[in-house]
C-alpha cells in the first residue's frame, strides 16, 4: 500500500507554519466562573489558517451515545494517573457538574506515560447548548471550555458527513484531511450534526503519533460534533494476544456497548479476541428518527482480503444480533455503516456479501456505507443482483453503467423499496488505489480519481439526500485543494 512521497518543500513550509500555530491551553479556573468559551485570539482568514492552528493537547473528542437525544460521550487522555473529570453545564448557567471519568488504558510513550479516560455527559435537554471541559482531579491539567448543543427532540432534518479511510501516517496527511472537510463544508454550506467514520482512521493501529494526529485534526469538528465510528483492518488486523493487548482503538474511542457478546474464538490459531471485543465496534443508536447500525466486518475475516478463514460460529452470533436489533428497531429508516462493504470495486469481501445483504434487504435497510476500497462507488442490489436503471443524471466524472432498463427507475432519485443502496467512499485523506474494477463486481457508478470525496447525507421527513463532494487537487498529497465540486447527488425516497 504505497503512498506518494512528500516533497521537501512542502515539509519545510508546513513545519514552519505549524510551529507558529497557537497551542496554549486555558489556565484552570473556578467552576463558578461566568459562562464563556475561549475565542480565537487572531482572525482565521483561510481554511489553512484554521487547520494550522488546530490543537488538542488532551485528545478530546465527542462520541455518539446510544441515547443521542439525552447523552453524549467524551474521550480524552491525561499525563496523570490520579483520575480525570469532565465538568459540564448549560451555557446559561455558571454552575458546573463534575463527572468522574473511567480509566481506559495506560500506555508508555517513550519516557512518559499517558492515561486514557472516558465519561458521559447527561441527561441533557433537547435543543439546549452546553459547555464542557476535561481536567485532572487536582486541576493541574485543565482543558478549555468547549461547546456542545444537544439535538432537538424531533429535528425536521439533520445532516452528517461520511468519512472513509483517512488512514494517514503523518501530520501532513491529517492536515489535508481536515482541510478537505472544511472545503466540503464551506462549499456545501451545510452544518453537520455528527460524523461517521467507517474504519482505517489510522494506518498503523499501535502508532500513537497517528492517533494523536487524527484526534488533533478531527477536532476541526469533533469538539462540538460527535463521532460515530467502527473499526477497520488497520485498527484491528491479527487476532493474537499481542495484537489484542496493543489495540489502541478502545483507548481512543467511547461508543455504545450494546452489540453482540461472543463465544470463545477457537476456529483460528492463537485467536485471543475476548467475548466483548465488539463493544464500541458493532452497536446501534437512534438519531432523529433513523436507526443507525455499526458493524465490525473484521469478525468475518482473518485479516486477508479474501477472508478465506474466519470464525463461522461467532460470525453467526453477529448476524443473529443484527436480526434481533433490526427487529426491535422502531425507526422507519435504517442506515448501516461498516469497513468492508459487500459490493465494491477494489476488494471482494465474499463472507460479508454472503451474510449481510440478505438481512439488509429483509429489514428494509435504506443505505449502507463502507470504506476499505479507496475507490468511490454506488450500487443498488436486490437478491444479490444489481438493480437495472433506465435513466441517470449526467456524470462528468466517473463511469455510469445502467445495466439495461427493466424498471422505470432513475439512478439519482428512487424509492428505498427498490433495494438497499451501497455507497463506498474512496478516502477522505490522501491514499488512493488505481482506478479499475479489480473485484469483478457489477457497480452502477465508479469514480477512481485521486481526489478525496466527502459525502454529506441529509435526512428529511421525505427522503435521504446524499451529495458527494470531490475535493480537487493538483497533486493528491497537497493540503490546499484547487477547488470543490459535486461528484454526484442522489435521493432515496
Amino acid at each position: 500500500m504505497k503512498r506518494h512521497p512528500r516533497t521537501l518543500a512542502i515539509l519545510l513550509f508546513v513545519s514552519a507554519l505549524v510551529a507558529c500555530a497557537a497551542t496554549a491551553t486555558t489556565e484552570p479556573t473556578a467552576t463558578t466562573e461566568p459562562t464563556t468559551t475561549t475565542e480565537p485570539t487572531t482572525t482565521m482568514t483561510t481554511p489553512l489558517d484554521q487547520v494550522s492552528a488546530l490543537a488538542n493537547p488532551y485528545n478530546v473528542a465527542l462520541f455518539m451515545n446510544e441515547r443521542s437525544d439525552r447523552y453524549v460521550n467524551v474521550n480524552f487522555e491525561l499525563p496523570t494517573a490520579d483520575g480525570g473529570l469532565v465538568e459540564w453545564r448549560p451555557a446559561s448557567d455558571p454552575e458546573a457538574v463534575a463527572v468522574a471519568a473511567a480509566a481506559l488504558k495506560t500506555t508508555a510513550v517513550g519516557r512518559r506515560t499517558v492515561h486514557g479516560y472516558a465519561a458521559t455527559i447527561g441527561p441533557l435537554e433537547a435543543g439546549t447548548a452546553y459547555e464542557y471541559r476535561v481536567r485532572s482531579v487536582d486541576s493541574s491539567e485543565t482543558d478549555e471550555w468547549r461547546r456542545y448543543v444537544c439535538p432537538a427532540a424531533e429535528p425536521a432534518e439533520f445532516s452528517f458527513a461520511f468519512f472513509a479511510d483517512p488512514q494517514e501516517n503523518d501530520q501532513l496527511g491529517y492536515m489535508a484531511f481536515a482541510h478537505a472537510f472544511l472545503s466540503a463544508s464551506a462549499f456545501s454550506e451545510t452544518e453537520i450534526d455528527f460524523g461517521i467514520f467507517v474504519g482505517d482512521v489510522v494506518n498503523d493501529h499501535d502508532d500513537r503519533t497517528q492517533w494523536n494526529n487524527f484526534l488533533r485534526y478531527a477536532s476541526v469538528f469533533a469538539f462540538a460534533t460527535p463521532i460515530a465510528m467502527t473499526i477497520g483492518n488497520h485498527e484491528h488486523g491479527a487476532v493474537s494476544e499481542d495484537r489484542m493487548a496493543a489495540m489502541e482503538y478502545d483507548a481512543y474511542t467511547h461508543l455504545p456497548a450494546n452489540g453482540p457478546i461472543y463465544e470463545p474464538f477457537v476456529e483460528l490459531t492463537d485467536d485471543r479476541r475476548p467475548a466483548d471485543v465488539d463493544d464500541g465496534k458493532t452497536y446501534s443508536f437512534d438519531y432523529g428518527g433513523v436507526h443507525f447500525v455499526a458493524i465490525d466486518t473484521e469478525i468475518f475475516c482473518d485479516g486477508t482480503t479474501a477472508c478465506a478463514a474466519y470464525d463461522h460460529r461467532n460470525a453467526q452470533i453477529l448476524a443473529d444480533w443484527l436480526i434481533a436489533d433490526l427487529t426491535a428497531a422502531a425507526a422507519d429508516r435504517i442506515i448501516v455503516f461498516m469497513h468492508r462493504g459487500p459490493y465494491s470495486a477494489t476488494y471482494d469481501s465474499a463472507n460479508v456479501r454472503t451474510t449481510l445483504p440478505a438481512i439488509f434487504e429483509a429489514f428494509g435497510v435504506d443505505l449502507v456505507l463502507s470504506g476499505h476500497d479507496h475507490q468511490y462507488s454506488r450500487a443498488i442490489y436486490r437478491q444479490d443482483a444489481s438493480v437495472p436503471f433506465g435513466r441517470a443524471n449526467a456524470y462528468p466524472l466517473g463511469t455510469v453503467t445502467l445495466l439495461g432498463s427493466i424498471e422505470d427507475a432513475h439512478f439519482n432519485d428512487y424509492p428505498s423499496s427498490i433495494g438497499p443502496t451501497y455507497l463506498v467512499g474512496n478516502t477522505a485523506g490522501t491514499k488512493f488505489y488505481d482506478a479499475g474494477d479489480a473485484s469483478g463486481i457489477d457497480l452502477q457508478y465508479v469514480y477512481g480519481g485521486n481526489d478525496p470525496v466527502i459525502p454529506i447525507v441529509t435526512v428529511t421527513a421525505e427522503a435521504i439526500e446524499v451529495v458527494s463532494y470531490v475535493i480537487l487537487k493538483d497533486n493528491p498529497i497537497d493540503i490546499v485543494p484547487v477547488g470543490v465540486d459535486v461528484l454526484e447527488r442522489f435521493v432515496i425516497r
